[in-house]
């Protein structure tokens, strides 16, 4: 009987321990605004519109030295593509936020709509494209940064968009 009453408290602490932990609104709305940012920006890198360095969202050190080869590669496309854009609109939604046991990581799953507009007069005024992101976030201090960038589940397939052919996701 003692060892049956060991074993249900330690399936409950198992148990409780695989609780989900959830993330406060604020937190999915500081994190929703940087993965915004970031893939506004990352659009951005491949318009003939003013060009930043950075994606001009906070970053771990692992990751900016993973976006500055994207930003390299970005500006080569960019200034070698036969055609132009001169802006992009990006809307951001998140699908998920899956959060670690300690709630200092957070996985979020977001969609990204953009429209490229073309440089040049034509048929059409713009092109777009969606694609699913699983973006990984860090607690710093009372803030988050972004630690890791990713395609979601899409089309192996299919063709990329500009702003993540040169990417490794």
């Amino acid at each position: 009987m003692r060892a049956t009453a060991v074993l249900l408290v330690a399936a409950a602490l198992l148990g409780a321990s695989a609780t989900p932990v959830a993330l406060a609104e604020a937190d999915q709305g500081e994190i929703l605004g940087i993965a915004q940012r970031y893939l506004h920006n990352r659009a951005q890198k491949v318009t003939t519109g003013p060009q930043t360095p950075g994606f001009g969202v906070p970053v771990t050190p692992e990751l900016a030295t993973r976006l500055a080869v994207h930003e390299t590669k970005l500006e080569a496309a960019r200034t070698s593509a036969r055609t132009r854009y001169r802006a992009a609109v990006v809307e951001t939604s998140a699908e998920r936020f899956d959060v670690d046991q300690t709630g200092r990581t957070v996985v979020a799953r977001v969609h990204e709509h953009a429209e490229l507009y073309f440089a040049e007069a034509g048929t059409a005024e713009f092109t777009g494209y969606g694609l699913p992101h699983l973006l990984t976030f860090r607690r710093a201090g009372e803030g988050w940064v972004l630690a890791d960038v990713a395609l979601g589940h899409y089309k192996h397939c299919a063709l990329l968009p500009e702003t993540q052919q040169p990417s490794a996701c």
